[in-house]
């Protein structure tokens, strides 16, 4: 699941954004709790999020209550933070290694295996 205390990167496949319902099964209770259990189960840390709507519905904030998971509150979460966020320094190595030759967007489908992996080798 994890590896070197870094977790994996979970891919929407859909056209809009992802819903809460999804955020919170497939990110949360497949991803954070577990990451969270295994690497900082001391309590040092603090869940910092980006603004996404998702990210701070009331379904996701009840659940990481219940889990006494610190989170940023959103009226303190300032937006275009990238130096904050680790997860926007994924999305610019991502997008440089996407585009550097020229590379066209395609749907989703249409992404060979070998692009998926090196998405996930990032």
């Amino acid at each position: 699941m994890f590896s070197k205390g870094v977790s994996d990167v979970y891919i929407h496949r859909g056209k809009q954004a992802v819903l809460q319902t999804t955020y919170l099964k497939e990110c949360i209770n497949k991803g954070l709790l577990p990451f969270i259990e295994k690497y900082h189960h001391n309590g040092n840390y603090l869940f910092w999020p980006d603004l996404a709507s998702a990210h701070y519905s009331n379904l996701v904030k009840e659940r990481l209550h219940e889990k006494s998971v610190p989170l940023v509150a959103r009226q303190d979460n300032p937006p275009n933070v990238p130096q904050a966020r680790s997860i926007e320094t994924v999305w610019a190595l991502l997008e440089r290694k996407v585009y550097e030759n020229n590379w066209e967007a395609k749907p989703f489908g249409c992404i060979s295996s070998t692009d998926q992996a090196e998405g996930k080798r990032i």
